[in-house]
């Protein structure tokens, strides 16, 4: 039986009835948001009941959105889209938090593309049909909702006036920027609730305008850089910064015990060497802001909530950074990471950082994997050295680690593993547990190999290490001695003789640090952390300077931005094609700087490649032919083209 489509039913637009069932559908999908984000359901009625208001404010959120649907054509389909939207959010959600503890927010939309090629890491092939299959059906439902639930064309002006008042009400009993306030997403969520904070997610980005901003005021922010004395060093060194991956001491949980040290040679690195606590703005995620904050001196805590800049601002914009620093002083800037290239853009935003190269794993040799897939992290090291010897000046080399990046299997993955858990409370999967902390060990050999091999390095250098936030094992601030989930680890180790210090910071204040260590002062925001660190108008003044520099009049630079995006090259080495020659109907490519992402085209087209070694490739089944044009291109997962060498023609 087929709906006629209604035309001109008043009371079908707007009556009470009409209003009670989007109010319960409001409470219901309000719920189910809420269930989603606390995977628990006593959790849930402790938010309701401990914070009715804002249960009801995040009911009143959802409901305005489904009071549109009284001014819609197809008001009936409008709801069971929403609804569908609503559902399919949550269990996203709830997904997503068995990975990690962040919950879902508009950066993960933002980022979802480079996610798709790690994506098989954490979901298996009978998950990925399920979910295949689940929006399928969703999408067949909503095409049969649109043919089958009925027209409606009149308006009602009551529906235009319950409508305003929501929104009216929304935007002015609570402040849409107010959770940006938070020290961390996890916390906004959990006061606020989802509907809330994931809508402001939304709608909140880069940093508001400042009440008191104006060009006198940075003038005199500028002013107290001058009387900032800096230390002198008889040394320029190479700087290498090494980003790890999930890494922290795991000795620091009172709740677990191992039957050995996962992490000796970081102890003991500690106890040895300039280390500290570093505070990071992000949990079991977010790597790209712990890094952001690293390389520009800049705070999270006055972006928007959740706001990942490398998918915002950093698009379109070049910013003051360490490396563009260092390039004042001759060094040249190097970033390294064996994971793919696309992963938070950073093909795209390294650039506007100020590197001159990256080398991602589409141009390494010799990768190693660990159980679930990720690259093991012992390959950086000859990267290191590489990149180092690539050039006859001083160097800057930003790498980031991946290992021990999640997931962590509650079953076992590696028999050989030669680290267990002898003790562990019930707050932990002892086999997640057990994994992680192989993984580390594994790191930790690499940090030691890395130790070694720069101690013999024939100039000086500077390596610093720190964790860029905690992994994703429940772990919470109780079952720390240091007692905050958000503090990992920093250490500064140097080849030849540097005075021992033990001082906590923030990772916005590391760059700055290293750089007063070495006796540098270049850049804006290094002289204010070391000039303003210890005053108390710190933040407000940071706050101050980074919306002048990024959305700002750019007082600071006399109005214009000084830093050009780089011509920044893939890999430090080009590939090259030295010859071409047929070998039992086969063309074999001799050159430099193969790797297994290395692929032949032949006339433009991309065909099969076999990797045999940095020199050799493979085209199997394919004979030389007068004017045939070859190349071979560095191509990443995604098919994407990144680099490539010159034409060689056959003639």
């Amino acid at each position: 039986m087929r709906f006629k489509y209604r035309t001109n039913h008043n009371k079908e637009v707007f009556n009470n009835t009409s209003v009670f069932y989007l109010i319960a559908l409001a409470i219901i999908l309000n719920v189910f948001l809420e269930l989603s984000m606390r995977r628990s359901f006593l959790r849930t009625i402790v938010h309701i009941t401990s914070s009715p208001f804002i249960f009801i404010y995040n009911i009143l959120i959802i409901f305005t959105l489904l009071s549109v649907s009284l001014v819609c054509l197809r008001r009936r389909f409008f709801l069971v889209f929403v609804s569908t939207i609503g559902i399919g959010i949550g269990i996203a959600n709830f997904i997503l938090l068995g990975y990690r503890t962040t919950p879902l927010s508009a950066s993960d939309l933002y980022i979802f593309r480079s996610v798709l090629g790690i994506i098989n890491i954490y979901v298996n092939t009978t998950q990925m049909i399920l979910i295949f299959a689940l929006l399928m059906i969703s999408i067949i439902l909503l095409v049969v909702a649109w043919n089958r639930l009925p027209k409606h064309s009149a308006r009602n002006g009551k529906a235009f006036m319950i409508i305003a008042f929501s929104a009216f009400f929304i935007f002015n009993t609570v402040d849409i920027s107010s959770a940006r306030g938070f020290a961390n997403l996890v916390d906004a969520y959990d006061d606020y609730g989802f509907a809330y904070s994931f809508s402001t997610t939304l709608m909140d980005s880069g940093i508001d305008r400042p009440d008191d901003y104006s060009e006198e005021h940075i003038e005199k922010i500028r002013s107290g850089f001058d009387s900032n004395d800096m230390p002198t060093t008889d040394y320029e060194p190479n700087i290498i910064m090494v980003q790890l991956e999930s890494f922290f001491d795991v000795n620091y949980i009172k709740d677990l015990t191992f039957s050995e040290n996962p992490v000796p040679n970081f102890t003991k690195l500690k106890q040895e060497y300039s280390s500290g606590f570093l505070t990071v703005p992000s949990i079991g995620a977010g790597t790209a802001n712990t890094e952001f904050e690293i390389l520009s001196g800049m705070s999270l805590e006055h972006f928007g909530l959740g706001e990942y800049p490398y998918k915002t601002v950093l698009q379109s914009s070049s910013i003051e950074t360490m490396a563009y620093n260092l390039e004042e002083l001759g060094y040249k800037s190097h970033a390294l990471h064996n994971n793919t290239i696309s992963f938070y853009n950073r093909d795209l935003v390294f650039p506007n950082l100020g590197f001159h190269t990256f080398t991602s794993i589409e141009y390494m040799n010799n990768v190693e994997y660990n159980p679930v897939g990720w690259a093991k992290d012992e390959v950086l090291l000859p990267e290191i050295i590489k990149t180092m010897n690539s050039t006859k000046t001083k160097d800057f080399v930003f790498a980031m680690s991946v290992q021990p990046h999640g997931i962590y299997p509650n079953e076992e993955m590696d028999y050989d593993q030669p680290i267990k858990v002898v003790e562990a409370s019930e707050d932990f999967e002892v086999l997640s547990v057990e994994y992680f902390i192989n993984q580390l060990y594994e790191v930790d050999q690499f940090i030691g190999n890395l130790i070694a091999a720069l101690d013999h390095y024939d100039e000086p250098v500077v390596l610093v290490l720190y964790g860029d936030h905690l992994p994703s094992l429940g772990i919470e601030n109780e079952h720390l001695e240091n007692g905050n989930v958000f503090e990992t680890e920093y250490i500064m180790w140097s080849n030849f003789p540097m005075a021992n210090q033990n001082v906590d910071l923030s990772a916005y204040q590391l760059s700055a640090y290293i750089m007063k260590r070495l006796g540098y002062d270049n850049g804006n925001l290094t002289k204010f952390h070391n000039a303003y660190g210890n005053k108390d108008a710190y933040q407000e003044h940071l706050l101050m300077l980074q919306y002048d520099m990024l959305f700002g009049e750019q007082y600071i630079y006399n109005g214009n931005n000084p830093y050009n995006p780089m011509n920044m090259s893939m890999g430090t080495s080009s590939i090259k094609i030295t010859q071409v020659e047929e070998e039992k109907n086969n063309l074999r490519i001799t050159g430099e700087n193969f790797t297994p992402w290395s692929v032949v085209y032949i006339n433009g087209e991309a065909v099969e490649t076999v990797f045999i070694d940095s020199k050799n490739l493979l085209v199997e089944d394919e004979n030389l032919q007068k004017g045939m044009q070859i190349l071979v291109a560095q191509v990443n997962d995604d098919q994407k083209v990144l680099s490539q060498t010159e034409h060689w023609i056959y003639k």
